[in-house]
This record gives structure tokens, C-alpha cells and sequence, in this order.
């Protein structure tokens, strides 16, 4: 990664860790974890590039329908409850970041 794009994506990991409350890591799911912060630097115009790729994918893979058709409420919901499986990031952050991108029926 060139040092321009290493320093962004450290700098979005370290804006996105400043909303992080310390607890217990058996309470965190790991890859909602990684989807946050992921997003979080991604809305700072951040590319976390190949580490952030799998964390991005299991958020946008979440796509709920109703009748056959993009459901954009259950979509947002059901992201939304992924991402509160990390309780170690902030409720604004996350909120942030699921109202940015929840209702995307694909990534970015």
C-alpha cells in the first residue's frame, strides 16, 4: 500500500477507534467490529483496501426482500442489528455508518 493510502486508512481507523468504549471481547462479534470501523474510515474517504474487502462484503451480503422486492427498511434493520453485535464501538458510530450505507441494496 503507498504511504498516502496507508496514512488515510490510519488515520480513518484512528477517528473511527475515538467513538470505541472499552469492553469485554468475548461480547464483540469481530467481523461487525471490522465492518464498522471498515465503514466508518470508508465514509472518511478512506479505502481499507484488501483487509477491509471480506468485512465490507459480509455487511452488504445482509439484503432483505418483501414480496420479491428490496426491502430498504429490513435491509437497514437487519445491518443495523449486525453491526450492534460490536459493543465495543459506539451507538453513534454505528448509527453513523448503518445510516449512510443500510439502505444500499449493493456496496459502494
Amino acid at each position: 500500500m503507498p504511504f498516502q493510502t496507508s496514512f488515510v486508512v490510519a488515520a480513518a481507523v484512528c477517528t473511527a477507534l475515538a467513538g470505541v468504549t472499552p469492553a469485554r471481547a468475548d461480547d464483540d462479534n469481530q467481523n461487525a467490529c471490522g465492518a464498522v470501523l471498515c465503514l466508518a474510515g470508508l465514509m472518511q474517504g478512506a479505502n481499507g483496501g484488501r483487509d477491509c474487502r471480506q468485512y465490507e462484503a459480509d455487511y452488504f451480503s445482509i439484503v432483505r426482500y418483501h414480496h420479491g422486492h428490496f426491502d430498504l427498511g429490513g435491509t437497514s434493520r437487519a445491518r443495523g442489528d449486525y453491526l450492534n453485535q460490536c459493543r465495543s464501538a459506539g451507538s453513534d458510530q454505528k448509527s453513523s455508518v448503518n445510516a449512510r450505507y443500510g439502505g444500499l441494496e449493493n456496496g459502494p
